[in-house]
């Protein structure tokens, strides 16, 4: 009978189907509007007429349209571009229309679309949002919430941003803003949430003058979130006043100077207060005892002077106040408040003598006075939690003391104990819940940016917390079974980091809707709110291709529901259905057989294929077109992998395509766990896989185009740029947090094995992206982080390796640290014979000595050297540290990541890149010059007469 039947069945069928289309014609119309934004939709969304055909994701009320999401797993939202005023202009026509875009994290679900006719945004984490924020969106007018974090947006905010009045939160933390705050944000009277995190912005802090508005005038706001930016200037004295309701100022890692403003003891409902990171001086003069809510007060790495202030702040928990400048003796009093759990002042010029005595508050756990200048100690009665002395004068003064040690850092392996389950296994991508059922979780990090607690292990903090998160789920009437807490660790920006999996109940998956409301959730700061020792947070998204392989629409069944119109002709389809279905499986198997990519068929409907920052499926011919036949002019260069083309994909999307050479092709299943671990990993500061081709016997990968060059290229000044003192030091820390991401938050750890600056490109910005960790070794848990397979290259290769046979995390810093000589020398690995570290260690040894040799003579001569370089010496001893011969004396890239941030901050933040050439611009430079990031020929040229060899060796 062959396929032809269930083929006449259907058309027989369709004959007979009349469906009358019922969706307002206006509603469609800008319903298509924003639609033509997406790349992909669910693949249930079949036909023209979306409250008649039953489109998942869109409810109606009658004809018209009420509400719309799009699962962030299925709606890509183009790059912003000329086209944003029709899209802008019909999120805004709608009137009831719920447009609630959440492309790639989370959509908002309006309870009663009735009864308002606000139109909320939430396009966070959608990295393929770039270019600037449209000046049209000020013409959103109900807005409510706007909610941009971690995508790819630069230039300015909208100068009329403020005329969006009914703005409730504005989120647009972690992206590239540049320029000022807009001083109209002070008119957004109804603002609880101002969060410009992780930006570049610059300018000093807006306030009112009288003709001008700004932040001071934001009195319902609770949240000033501003930290990590390039604000200057100092904190405005009339920022702050009695009639405020804030509960969080953070304003940490930026470079305001002057001395703290009196007025901030003013707001008395403060809790947090993060200045960390900054330049301010002069003595800490106001009263924190006005402060009576002030749990945690960060004042660290600023140029303070005078004495320790009054900390007697009834609630106060947390204080951190190392490297301030403090001067003066330690009064007794500092340690007795009641709720004080922990101190930090290490690093500082206290001095005189350190008595406890007994008046210390029954909370306290940590007392860090590392690094002062104390001379005597007189320890008290009945204090036995962790005292750190190490570095003051009373230390040399007795051979043996416990507060005397260098303290080693503790294991935080804390993890949500799981019920006595019985021993079972899971299948792929799916976890064990605490409740001991196997599930597909979501699964992200929740991020503090202010926690009081030292104890890392300690389960009564976390237990807390995972009860207010599950009942926030109950609330809510959310399908979660349990939640799980685990790895928590202090990452680089002072912030804790917590990996948190959220567990469906009645199933294994969560279904599309619910999956993107837990999502938005996570980041609303409202949804719950966190025991008092955790402070504020985000939460970002691991969880990538959620709904592969999980969706098995079928256009049939479709047809059969909407088939009402006679029981003889729906018996007839579910006999086509049947054969059909049966037929397809058995192909299915066979194809599964031979490609294990077969379920990721871009071509089918089942929403199978990976997004963006997950990976696209492209096909051979896809990538033949867009490279030109793969032509030798878009050849960018050849390494072991094979060539690298450049390729403009018909989004007008720059790509770089690696197509592999006969001899280094995976197997296909070894290929495909490649990509399903590729599209785990997303960070600024890695190079970013955007898809694959696994088709007609090639194996492509796709990246994305990094168009600056190397870092060898801007080290031996091939790429035209010349760097200052300060961005070299912005180079080291963005390639260390890509390393450290790929230790200690990928999932699983993957070891990079080949760190060396030729692998670390620099995009429009120079910034720092570390590449070609797709061919890098993932960790099992069961591994204990070793590698037995040894790859590198000479000069920056582990000596340990040699004679343990393995590359562990501690061999990507050792390579690291070889990297960090590069930039500060401006010497290849191995010159002349001559390993820059043996010639680094030598010079300083010979500085210690007071030897004739004077360290300039390694410095890359063209450093500017007419000025000190601060903390030049620092940096060299943590790149000497990172160089240790045996890899027990090395820092974690955690702990470089933070050394490297405390010695950028005494350097100060002028980020200088200066062009060789005046007369050159980034572009022209890159496109005009013969050396590219992907051509492995400039790295030998770069090596001189020794170059670096790849070696890997099988043990």
């Amino acid at each position: 009978m062959g396929s032809g039947l269930p083929i006449f069945l259907l058309i027989t069928c369709l004959q007979v189907l009349v469906i009358a289309a019922v969706t307002d014609s206006g509603d469609l119309s800008s319903l298509n509007a924003v639609k033509s934004n997406w790349m992909k939709t669910p693949p249930s969304r079949i036909g023209s007429d979306p409250c008649g055909g039953g489109w998942e994701g869109i409810g109606c009320t009658g004809s018209r349209i009420t509400y719309m999401y799009n699962s962030n797993r299925h709606g890509i939202v183009r790059h912003v571009d000329r086209r944003h005023r029709r899209f802008f202009r019909a999120a805004n026509s709608v009137g009831s229309l719920y447009v609630l875009l959440s492309p790639l994290s989370s959509t908002f679900m309006l309870e009663n679309p009735v009864m308002s006719s606000s139109i909320l945004q939430d396009l966070s984490q959608n990295k393929g949002l770039t270019g600037n924020l449209p000046s049209t969106i000020v013409n959103l007018k109900k807005l409510e919430n706007l909610f941009l974090v971690d995508c790819s947006f630069n230039g300015p905010i909208p100068d009329g941003i403020g005329s969006l009045t009914r703005l409730v939160s504005l989120s647009i933390a972690s992206n590239n803003f540049t320029g000022p705050i807009p001083p109209s944000i002070g008119k957004m009277s109804n603002l609880s949430l101002l969060d410009l995190t992780d930006n570049k912005l610059s300018g000093t802090i807006p306030v009112s003058d009288g003709t001008s508005p700004g932040l001071d005038l934001l009195l319902n706001a609770k949240h000033f979130h501003l930290g990590k930016n390039q604000f200057t200037g100092g904190i405005p004295p009339n920022l702050f006043s009695s009639n405020m309701k804030l509960l969080h100022v953070l304003f940490d890692s930026n470079q305001l100077n002057g001395s703290l403003p009196s007025t901030l003891e003013l707001v008395q409902t403060l809790e947090v207060i993060r200045l960390d990171r900054n330049s301010l001086t002069g003595p800490i003069l106001f009263n924190f005892t006005n402060l009576s809510n002030l749990s945690e007060l960060y004042l660290s790495n600023n140029k303070f002077s005078g004495s320790i202030p009054d900390l007697s702040g009834k609630n106060l928990t947390y204080v951190i106040m190392e490297r301030t400048q403090l001067q003066g003796p330690i009064n007794a009093t500092l340690f007795s408040p009641a709720q004080l759990q922990s101190i930090v002042l290490s690093n500082n010029q206290l001095n005189g003598t350190l008595d406890l005595g007994t008046n210390y508050g029954s909370q306290l756990v940590l007392i860090d006075l590392q690094n002062n200048s104390i001379g005597e100690f007189v320890q008290g009665t009945g204090y036995k939690e962790d005292l750190l002395l190490h570095g003051n004068p009373f230390c040399q003064k007795v051979r043996f003391s416990e507060y005397c040690i260098v303290p080693q850092q503790k294991n935080s392996s804390y993890a949500t104990p799981t019920g006595n389950c019985v021993a079972r296994s899971c299948s792929a991508q799916q976890l064990l819940s605490p409740n001991c059922n196997c599930a597909n979780p979501i699964t992200g990090i929740l991020h503090f940016r202010s926690f009081s607690f030292s104890d890392f292990q300690n389960e009564g903090y976390y237990i807390p917390l995972q009860a207010v998160m599950m009942e926030a789920f109950k609330s809510d009437k959310l399908p979660v079974d349990s939640i799980s807490l685990s790895v928590p660790l202090k990452g680089a920006d002072d912030y804790l980091e917590v990996r948190l999996d959220v567990f469906p109940s009645g199933d294994y998956v969560f279904n599309r809707t619910v999956f993107s409301f837990i999502t938005s959730q996570l980041n609303n700061l409202t949804f719950f709110k966190p025991p008092d020792a955790f402070g504020p947070f985000f939460f970002t998204l691991n969880t990538d291709n959620y709904f592969t392989g999980s969706n098995k629409s079928s256009n049939t069944g479709i047809i059969i529901g909407a088939a009402v119109g006679g029981s003889v002709l729906m018996l007839l389809l579910i006999m086509a259905g049947v054969y059909a279905f049966h037929q397809r499986k058995m192909a299915d198997q066979a194809t599964q057989q031979m490609n294990p990519f077969a379920s990721w068929d871009q071509n089918k409907a089942n929403g199978a294929a990976p997004q963006i920052k997950g990976v696209l499926s492209f096909s051979f011919e896809e990538l033949r077109k867009c490279t030109n036949n793969f032509s030798e002019v878009n050849a960018l260069g050849a390494g072991g992998y094979g060539t690298v083309y450049k390729g403009t994909l018909l989004t007008g999307v720059l790509v770089a395509i690696k197509r592999a050479k006969q001899g280094s092709k995976q197997g296909s299943h070894e290929f495909k766990t490649e990509i399903e671990l590729l599209s785990r990993v997303h960070h600024k500061n890695l190079v970013s896989l955007l898809g694959f081709c696994y088709q007609s016997g090639e194996q492509m990968l796709v990246y994305e185009y990094v168009k600056n060059g190397t870092l060898t290229d801007c080290i031996s000044g091939k790429s035209g740029f010349k760097l200052s003192w300060t961005k070299r030091l912005g180079i080291a820390i963005d390639s260390a947090r890509g390393i450290a991401y790929l230790h200690e938050l990928a999932n699983p750890p993957i070891i990079h094995r080949d760190i060396k600056s030729s692998n670390i490109l620099m995009d429009d910005h120079l910034t720092a992206k570390v590449a070609d960790f797709g061919l890098s070794k993932p960790v099992d848990n069961n591994e204990a982080h070793v590698s037995t397979v040894v790859k590198g290259t000479w000069g920056y290769l582990d000596p340990e390796c040699f004679t343990t046979g393995q590359l562990t995390e501690k061999s990507d810093v050792y390579s690291f640290g070889v990297v960090m000589l590069e930039l500060v020398t401006g010497r290849k690995p191995i010159e002349h014979g001559i390993h820059v570290v043996t010639e680094v260690k030598t010079a300083m040894d010979n500085q210690r000595k007071k030897d004739s040799s004077n360290l300039e003579d390694i410095l890359d001569p063209t450093l500017d050297l007419s000025k000190p370089l601060k903390g030049l010496e620092r940096y060299l001893d943590l790149a000497i540290r990172c160089v240790e011969g045996l890899s027990a004396g090395r820092p974690t890239m955690n702990e470089v990541v933070k050394e490297l941030e405390n010695i950028q901050q005494l350097a100060g933040f002028d980020n200088n890149v200066e062009m060789v050439s005046t007369s050159t611009t980034y572009s022209e430079t890159t496109e005009e010059s013969s050396y590219h990031p992907y051509n492995k020929k400039v790295f030998f040229e770069y090596s001189g007469s020794f170059p670096h060899s790849e070696i890997e060796l099988q043990i």
